[in-house]
């Protein structure tokens, strides 16, 4: 199963625009949403960020999806880009493969110092 998060923060656009455009955007959403779920696509949720948490993300808002291959969740990503999301919002995406711990743990204990992420 893939993960992807996102995490966002609105543009000066978005908090400019009029309540209609605003309520128009997450209609579309919502609607999408209905569309993603029947080729497996979900959201597990969405927040607000607590900015009380150590190390806390820069951003206001996330969400958590997720997706049964690594093309549907890429195929989600370009949905939000199309959707013109980006234009009303600052935003950032983590994108990866759920894996146990002892995967990710060994392919950290590999690590050398010249490999870089």
């Amino acid at each position: 199963m893939y993960v992807v998060v996102e995490t966002w923060t609105a543009k000066p656009e978005f908090l400019a625009a009029p309540l209609k455009t605003k309520e128009d955007l997450f209609a579309e959403i919502k609607a999408a949403m209905v569309e993603m779920a029947q080729v497996g696509i979900t959201t597990l949720g969405w927040g607000s960020v607590d900015r009380s948490a150590g190390q806390s993300a820069d951003y206001d808002w996330f969400a958590v999806w997720q997706a049964p291959n690594a093309e549907l969740a890429n195929a989600f990503l370009q949905g939000v880009e199309r959707s013109g999301w980006y234009t009303w919002f600052e935003q950032v995406n983590v994108l990866g493969e759920l894996r146990t711990v002892d995967a990710v743990a060994a392919e950290h204990l590999a690590l050398k110092g010249e490999d870089v992420h």
